[in-house]
């Protein structure tokens, strides 16, 4: 009688050592995807800036300088990289009306707003304990809307009231930062846009592609 206890107490003791040790490895291993996961978002920062639109070459016969509002989130990757997710806005200061094609007729047309939308790798070349100067290359679209109205506009939800052009944007650029504390950073950063407008089938004159953005932002 006593073995079959002796025999039984092991037989249980083996079975919750058995079951027991997955169910704690489980809780410490979902512990740990989440500290992991918890902690990359804590690294995800969202930055504010302010700046100008600075037209170039043939651009510049059309865009006078112009305010630009960019809003960006920065996801860290490794090895000193990492990808910012980028939008765009300018305020464009129109010097020279534009031939714009529509399936009725050609009319001259005035931009009302120009977005940027894009994705940019960075790559950090300089890093100490306050300042970093970080190289990078945005892909993306940049858009331009035109005062003239789509004669095909019904106010269904996905159509535009009015004309836009639209094309390929790349956009290489520069930025040193400065960190005054975990919640505070200083940036400045220099932009080159290269935009073709002219790919868009809709515009009858090549209107230029070049300009600089100098800005400045703030995470806090």
């Amino acid at each position: 009688m006593k073995t079959r206890i002796i025999i039984l107490i092991i037989l249980i003791f083996s079975f919750d050592k058995l079951f027991a040790q997955p169910d704690t490895l489980s809780v410490t291993n979902s512990k740990s995807y989440y500290d992991a996961y918890d902690d990359y978002v804590n690294k995800i920062t969202i930055n504010f800036g302010i700046g100008a639109f600075i037209p170039k070459g043939n651009l510049k016969t059309y865009f006078g300088n112009a305010p630009l509002f960019e809003i960006d989130v920065n996801f860290p990757l490794k090895k000193a990289k990492s990808i910012d997710a980028v939008f765009q806005i300018v305020i464009p200061d129109q010097q020279k009306d534009f031939l714009f094609l529509r399936t009725t007729d050609t009319i001259n047309v005035k931009s009302t707003s120009m977005f940027n939308g894009f994705i940019r790798f960075k790559k950090r070349i300089h890093n100490s304990v306050k300042s970093k100067v970080n190289l990078g290359l945005g892909i993306g679209v940049s858009s331009i809307t035109t005062n003239a109205r789509n004669p095909f506009y019904s106010g269904k939800q996905d159509e535009s009231k009015y004309e836009f052009i639209s094309t390929l944007l790349l956009i290489p650029g520069a930025e040193w930062s400065y960190t005054f504390s975990d919640h505070a950073k200083f940036t400045l950063g220099l932009d080159l846009q290269y935009a073709p407008y002219k790919i868009e089938g809709a515009l009858r004159e090549d209107i230029g592609q070049i300009a600089l953005i100098p800005k400045i932002s703030y995470k806090f």
